[in-house]
């Protein structure tokens, strides 16, 4: 029997367009977080600037007080946060919770929807 030298024939793939356009993506999301991150820390700078202004026992101080913190820590979390961790999160509580997960994406559409039928 004739073997047939197939080394010669088996296609390669040229992947890098695809790593280039991973790389790409990747610094567009790091652009992206690091924007919101700087967004919601000036918008936490700027509550509690503006709680500092207040009246110190003023209820709404207490609440911008306390939003600014929300807001910083949600700004430490959007630049530390790594994608797939956020994804493989989201699958695992949707996994564990469907019914209040349907329930909290339907609540969010109707929030949004009725958010974007105003304009």
């Amino acid at each position: 029997m004739e073997r047939i030298n197939t080394e010669g024939l088996t296609p390669v793939q040229d992947t890098s367009r695809y790593e280039a356009q991973s790389s790409a993506a990747a610094s567009t999301l790091d652009n992206l977080k690091d924007t919101i991150a700087d967004k919601l820390k000036s918008a936490a700078n700027a509550l509690k600037q503006k709680a500092a202004q207040a009246d110190p026992n003023s209820p709404v101080s207490n609440y911008a007080d306390k939003a600014s913190g929300w807001l910083g820590n949600a700004a430490d979390y959007v630049s530390e946060m790594n994608p797939s961790q956020v994804k493989s999160d989201i699958q695992r509580q949707v996994r564990s919770n469907p019914g209040r997960t349907l329930l909290i994406a339907g609540a969010a559409g109707l929030l949004l929807g009725a958010l974007l039928r105003r304009r």
